[in-house]
């Protein structure tokens, strides 16, 4: 990949802080005055570089995101593990369901071009996403809006579409609510529910930035990625329609099932998960 002057900036802004032995914490400032941190595990040479992406509203500390970010480098891999910043300045705890959110999922994919870009020069090789469940969503979302950003593969844990819970007919009540106040002085802040959130306090336009990401949006952007695409998922996880993975795969996307596992991938699965993550790893490696 070319050297750009962005590529460049980066790599001269996103200043390493020690953390602890073997990583240290990444800075980048990605908006006037919002400083966004990650982790970052240099790993050797000749294994591939991973970026690990956190869910809907968690951090990298997130059990099931460190977990896996720490036993991948303890295998050699290069680990970049950010947090979204949702618009805090070094963000570092998960964001309440009540709070303010003024964030949006185009400055999300924003930040994780600018995390990707980084991991890509800082190792000098083609970064392997991984995403756990709403992370996964972000980063089809970013190779959408950026076809040119070079990447192996990605890997894509628990996957859930924004709004999947809600089911079809409340999900499209709730965007049409958000669409008739999408303008005027109807475009200011209110109260609405989703996700796993009874409230949550947003602008109409930034909730529905996520909203149009629903499992149809989603379907489009797997079956149609220009990069490898798995879904590994647990065996119980309540939160994965089983129809839709079975959709997925006729479509010709890949999908693993790790056995009893849940949602986060319990200690108890915890090392089934990485199998299934350095299976595909080593995939990427030999090509």
């Amino acid at each position: 990949m070319p050297v750009t002057l962005l590529s460049l900036l980066l790599l001269f802004l996103a200043a390493p802080l020690a953390v602890n032995a073997g990583s240290a914490r990444i800075e980048l400032p990605v908006a006037s005055r919002i400083v966004a941190e990650a982790e970052y595990w240099p790993g050797e040479a000749d294994l591939p570089a991973v970026l690990i992406v956190h869910g809907f509203l968690q951090t990298r500390d997130l059990s099931t995101v460190r977990r896996l970010a720490e036993a991948l480098a303890d295998e050699g891999f290069g680990v970049l593990s950010p947090s979204l910043s949702l618009g805090f300045n070094r963000r570092r705890q998960s964001v309440a369901c009540e709070a303010l959110h003024l964030h949006s999922l185009k400055q999300d994919i924003a930040e994780l071009r600018a995390w990707t870009e980084w991991l890509t020069e800082r190792s000098g090789k083609r970064p392997v996403l991984v995403g756990h469940s709403a992370g996964g969503v972000h980063l089809s979302a970013m190779q959408v809006a950026s076809p040119d950003l070079g990447v192996e593969r990605a890997v894509l844990i628990s996957l859930s579409s924004f709004g999947e819970e809600l089911g079809t007919d409340e999900l499209e009540a709730l965007k049409a609510r958000a669409t008739a106040y999408i303008a005027g002085p109807a475009a200011r802040i209110r109260r609405y529910a989703w996700t796993y959130c009874g409230t949550y306090v947003a602008t109409a336009a930034n909730l529905l930035s996520y909203l149009r990401w629903d499992k149809d949006h989603l379907t489009h952007a797997l079956v149609h990625s220009t990069v490898p695409i798995t879904v590994v998922y647990g065996g119980r996880d309540g939160y994965i329609d089983r129809g839709w993975l079975a959709e997925l795969q006729s479509s010709g996307v890949a999908t693993r099932q790790v056995a009893g596992a849940n949602h986060f991938f319990d200690p108890a699965h915890e090392t089934d998960l990485l199998d299934e993550v350095l299976h595909l790893l080593a995939e990427a490696r030999h090509g």
